[in-house]
């Protein structure tokens, strides 16, 4: 596959509670998105933090640096899950920032962004079956990457400069991070930082190198998963 192709991941917070429907946009805050472009066997990959608190003012900035930097490269949008989960909600927020009059051109400039969008989630359901539990409608990422022989890099907490105890104080007891992670705590914890101008400090420096290797984790298996779901269901 020689032409370019981006993928696209967000990671999101709820600062307004645990949200029960998770296409409630209401209920969910931007903090960072991952980004990736790839032309040939090279990729860039790139994390786009939230610059400020939960206004619209900062969500409209980010959307717009993330709509930027793809309509500079170009390429069609790869994601997983993104119907349901990513465009879902960009497309939300863009209508947000667009009816607070903030940026008006918002739903326009996303709706191109995702006209060419390939959702790996359901290409995985058709190529691996086997691996959709009950009911769901598509595999896990990390199930459909398993099936493809796609390693994901786990990142884990003990790689990082965190004081004694912040973990804990923030419910996480796991060794590695995960999403849920992030939307429950980590992305909370991060924006409340920059709003107070924490960006010199030993933690809020560590946190934020968690936040964007953690990001970008998933980019370049987004990549090859799409190389492997195509042959899958190319296969006779």
């Amino acid at each position: 596959m020689d032409e370019g192709r981006l993928a696209l991941d967000i990671e999101t917070a709820s600062p307004r509670g645990t949200p029960r429907n998770f296409q409630n946009t209401e209920k969910f805050e931007l903090v960072a998105v991952g980004l990736g472009h790839r032309v040939g066997d090279d990729t860039e990959i790139e994390v786009i933090l939230r610059d400020g608190d939960w206004s619209p003012e900062h969500t409209a900035t980010l959307l717009r640096d993330v709509v930027e930097w793809c309509e500079k490269r170009g390429g069609p949008v790869v994601t997983y899950n993104g119907e349901f989960f990513d465009e879902h909600h960009l497309r939300a927020w863009a209508k947000e920032v667009a009816d607070e009059g903030i940026w008006s051109e918002a739903p326009a400039r996303v709706d191109a962004l995702f006209s060419d969008h390939v959702d790996l989630g359901t290409l995985a359901a058709t190529a691996y079956p086997h691996a959709v539990r009950r009911n769901r409608e598509i595999p896990a990422l990390w199930k459909a990457c398993e099936e493809a022989g796609i390693d994901q890099p786990t990142v884990w907490y003990d790689d990082y400069d965190l004081p004694v105890g912040y973990l804990d104080h923030l419910g996480i007891d796991d060794s590695h991070v995960k999403g849920a992670h992030v939307g429950e705590a980590l992305g909370e914890r991060y924006v409340e930082g920059v709003v107070n101008d924490l960006g010199h400090t030993r933690t809020h420096t560590e946190l934020t190198r968690l936040l964007v290797e953690y990001a970008a984790g998933d980019i370049e298996p987004l990549f090859s998963l799409h190389d492997a779901v195509l042959d899958a269901v190319a296969e006779p």
